[in-house]
């Protein structure tokens, strides 16, 4: 399931938004939904609102949270969303205020073959979808229930050690109110699975290889075990080798932490949720990891453990907390997790945004009296690949903030008054130079002074030039 199209009319700050989300003209893949999408904009603009809607319309829920509703306006079809599954293309859109949705079925199958299929493909696709809101990378959890003592608010306040029971049976996976250590309990019954059968076989080869009542060990069988034993090993690799060495370590260890692997029965049995070292082997608890390491955490060992192959994942704000070299790769390291799948980002980073492609871009402004908000087009006439302004994939950061971010300014206020004070420089220079006084003390002042400012703008023009 993908979305091809959002249309929303008269819908809050939303007067006429229609989104068109499938590939270019020119693109190999044109006509298709798009594999990935980034939503920017000022705050504002509606970005989560997005997000949320693309939530109801496929969990069928318009929950947001505990006791809170996304609002329906009273217009029948004022929301629609265009989805496609396999070949099949229909829309959904609101009824009148309600709680529930239209389906528009094709033209070529009548309503109630259609809401068969519909119905069949929720029960065999799961996770259908899979939903990071914000409040899970601010590091809360769902909203505490009413009148809990306060060792229960304790318990709530840190998301790992609840075992709400397992997600992974789940056509809907909403982390504004699941725990995403549910998905930690069969990461953990997995690994005691191997360990337990790796120890089993351990034993078959120890007890092979002993003398029984005086008789020599039996090699032959011992051979065989031993033979087995390192076939089921690369056939069997470790869970939390897996885990550590293709999703977690990676980004763990520009972090200085690493997955902790050397654990026996006894510690496996006891273990509450993933345990963290730093590069000392030294254990890291759980209260002392930042927000950015429970971020990544959070975010990673779902679609690494869940591997949702044609699901719709949103992310609101991937980039919080996390430092720059991390958000650099978290956009690829998504969407490698779970190929196949639509991942839809909110976002206000340049670098996240430098991980899309110009038609995958799509940027939410408000008009010049702040009223409603549109999509600003990056392209004039026809949409080809070739017909865009702005590629950020190319580009440099700073260029991503100007050119689509729309910052008008170079940088900071001093920066900017460094680089008038800078062209003033160059005239006096240059004309000291012309009179042949760059060589006094007054010119060698000013020059000295020329450079330095130079290298506070990050600049590195020498002594040769002057």
């Amino acid at each position: 399931m993908k979305i091809t199209k959002i249309k929303l009319k008269n819908y809050y700050q939303f007067k006429d938004l229609d989104i068109d989300l499938t590939y270019p003209r020119g693109h190999a893949k044109a006509g298709q939904p798009l594999d990935k999408v980034c939503f920017i904009g000022q705050g504002g603009t509606g970005k989560t609102t997005l997000l949320r809607l693309i939530k109801w319309f496929i969990s069928l829920k318009r929950d947001i949270g505990k006791n809170l509703l996304l609002p329906v306006p009273p217009v029948p079809g004022s929301i629609q969303i265009d989805f496609r599954v396999s070949n099949l293309d229909y829309r959904v859109s609101n009824i009148d205020n309600a709680p529930f949705i239209n389906y528009v079925s094709p033209s070529n199958l009548t309503e109630e073959s259609f809401l068969h299929f519909i119905k069949e493909y929720y029960e065999k696709t799961k996770p259908l979808l899979i939903n990071f809101p914000t409040e899970l990378l601010w590091g809360k959890n769902s909203p505490q229930p009413e009148n809990s003592d306060a060792a229960d608010q304790e318990e709530e306040i840190n998301p790992m050690q609840k075992s709400p029971g397992s997600l992974e049976n789940r056509t809907i996976i909403d982390f504004a109110v699941d725990d995403v250590s549910g998905l930690w309990e069969s990461i953990l019954k997995d690994i005691r699975q191997h360990r337990a059968q790796e120890l089993l076989m351990k034993n078959k080869l120890a007890d092979a290889t002993l003398r029984k009542n005086g008789s020599p060990p039996d090699k032959k069988k011992a051979k065989e075990l031993e033979k087995d034993y390192q076939k089921w090993l690369v056939e069997n690799p470790a869970p939390l080798e897996l885990l550590a060495e293709k999703c977690l370590d990676p980004f763990l260890l520009r972090l200085g932490l690493k997955v902790k692997r050397d654990l026996d029965m006894t510690s496996i049995q006891k273990l509450s949720f993933i345990a963290l070292q730093n590069i000392d082997n030294q254990d890291i608890p759980f209260d002392f990891w930042s927000t950015g390491t429970r971020q990544l955490v959070q975010t990673v060992i779902p679609l690494f453990q869940l591997k949702p192959g044609n699901a719709v994942i949103l992310v609101d704000e991937p980039e919080r907390s996390l430092y720059p070299d991390i958000q650099a790769g978290i956009v690829d390291t998504y969407v490698k997790l779970a190929p196949g799948s639509q991942f839809f980002f909110a976002t206000h980073s340049p670098i996240i945004t430098s991980a899309f492609e110009s038609w995958e871009i799509v940027e939410l402004k408000f008009d010049k009296e702040y009223r409603y908000v549109s999509r600003e087009l990056d392209f004039d006439g026809d949409n080809r690949v070739d017909n865009y302004r702005n590629y950020p994939e190319y580009l440099r950061w700073d260029s991503i903030l100007q050119r689509i971010f729309d910052l008008e300014e170079e940088g900071s206020k001093k920066r900017v008054a460094a680089l008038k004070e800078l062209t003033d420089m160059e005239l006096r220079i240059e004309k000291l130079k012309k009179e042949g006084q760059l060589g006094t003390k007054k010119g060698q002042a000013l020059a000295a002074q020329y450079l330095a400012l130079n290298r506070k703008l990050g600049w590195r023009t020498g002594s040769s030039d002057l």
